[in-house]
This record gives structure tokens, C-alpha cells and sequence, in this order.
């Protein structure tokens, strides 16, 4: 008896990708600042552009690194188009306020690196990618990725230094 499931019309491919939906959905919400809406949109454009690509996926590298990369590419995509959305923290509930105020900072201060820091920084710190790796992500040497991350570092630690002063 046939089936008319959505679970059933999955494609292999569609859930291959799909077991990878909340990586790439927690790095478009980093590069986004926090920005829910934004990080679902890019995740969305991700997995279609990935669904599409993937039979020229070669297997050099890793699919988590491939799928990051389309991650990174779909996000400069978007911020040339569009400018980045705000939005309150609804999923706030539950969390103490101090944590609250503290997570916003650090969005703000993320917001303030350039696109080249953001990514680096993003791939590196928050999702423990090696200079190495986030290298060959971003398609830059591994040495520049390092440079970056060390600029943001330092201007994270500034920025989020003069916020306590305030």
C-alpha cells in the first residue's frame, strides 16, 4: 500500500543533508548575531543549494566542511542583500537576566566585526573548527584565518571590556 508520508518521500540525499540541519542552523545563528529569523532563512537557502549541489560533491573534503562553506557563502550572499534584522529574545524564558544581558553584548559586539573577523572568529571559537580547517571553509590561508581570529579576539575583549566600565 503506497504511503503518502513526507517521512516516506525522503530522498536519501534530503536526509543525509538533513542530519546535519542543526549544525548548520547553529552556525547561521552566530554569523547572524543571534538573529532567529535570519539563521532559518540561511539554513533553509543552505540545505536547498546543498540539495542541489550535492551530486558535484567530490568528497574531498569532509560533507560537514562542504556544508559549511555553502553555510559561510550563503551568509555573505544574504548580508549584500539584505541588512541584518532585530528581533527580541522570545526564546528568553527561563534564563537569568544577568546571562540575558550578557549574550546581548556579546551579539552586539560580534555585530561590530567586520564579515571576514565574523566568520573566522565564528568558525573557530564557537564551533571549534581548527585554523586549519576554518581555512579551507572560507577559502583563504590558514595563517590570514589565524589573524583574523586574533583581531576579533582582541576586539571582542575591547569592546566587551568597555561595556563593564559602563
Amino acid at each position: 500500500m503506497p504511503t503518502n508520508s513526507l517521512k516516506a518521500m525522503l530522498t536519501p540525499d534530503l536526509k543525509l543533508l538533513l542530519e546535519h540541519k542543526d549544525r548548520i542552523y547553529r552556525l547561521a545563528l552566530r554569523l547572524s548575531a543571534g538573529c532567529v529569523s535570519e539563521a532559518e532563512d540561511i539554513t533553509q537557502e543552505t540545505l536547498l543549494a546543498a540539495l542541489k549541489t550535492l551530486p558535484l560533491f567530490l568528497g574531498r573534503a569532509r560533507l560537514t566542511t562542504w556544508l559549511h562553506t555553502i553555510t559561510i557563502r550563503t551568509w555573505r550572499a544574504r548580508q549584500k542583500r539584505l541588512p541584518l534584522k532585530t528581533e527580541s529574545l522570545d526564546e528568553s524564558e527561563g534564563i537569568a537576566p544577568e546571562d540575558i544581558a550578557l549574550r546581548l553584548d556579546l551579539d552586539r559586539a560580534i555585530r561590530t566585526l567586520s564579515g571576514s573577523q565574523r566568520e573566522a572568529f565564528v568558525l573557530v571559537k564557537a564551533e571549534g573548527w581548527t585554523h586549519k580547517e576554518a581555512a579551507k571553509i572560507l577559502g583563504v590561508p590558514q595563517g590570514t584565518v589565524q589573524a583574523r581570529v586574533f583581531e576579533a579576539t582582541r576586539r571582542l575583549r575591547e569592546l566587551l571590556s568597555e561595556e563593564e566600565i559602563k
